[in-house]
């Protein structure tokens, strides 16, 4: 994630918390900590976090569900119960066939991906006063 990029997160955060209280220091404090992390997977982060029914997201509980969410996504691509994909590859090309399930389960456990417009999309209207008695 980028600067710009932990900049929108937390426009998007305070969009989906109104009540938590943010300053010019706080999308400085979260790079440091949300850097390695893609934007994609920091806004379903919060919105699991909002929809589970908390009025507040912290920065470590953004880190967690992107953890969480990572960890659910490689632990269920394969497992009891669970129709595995087949590799596209030839199972008698043993080394092609391995080769091509590790990229398999690479893909299931990588972070999701995200178009950054989609964010600037929801994001466009934040900041902008509603006149009243009009309904977006």
């Amino acid at each position: 994630m980028t600067p710009d990029e932990t900049v929108m997160l937390a426009a998007y955060v305070h969009a989906q918390c109104p009540q938590q209280k943010f300053d010019e220091y706080t999308p400085d404090a979260w790079h440091d900590v949300l850097q390695r992390y893609s934007l994609a997977e920091a806004r379903a982060a919060v919105v699991a976090h909002v929809e589970a029914g908390h009025a507040f997201v912290a920065v470590g509980e953004i880190v967690t569900e992107i953890r969480r969410a990572r960890s659910n996504r490689a632990k269920d691509f394969q497992g009891p119960g669970l129709a595995a994909q087949i590799p596209d590859a030839d199972p008698d090309d043993v080394p092609a066939y391995l080769a091509a399930l590790r990229q398999q389960r690479f893909r299931a456990a990588s972070p999701i991906s995200g178009d950054p417009g989609e964010v600037q999309a929801l994001l466009g209207g934040v900041g902008h006063r509603v006149p009243a008695g009009q309904a977006r």
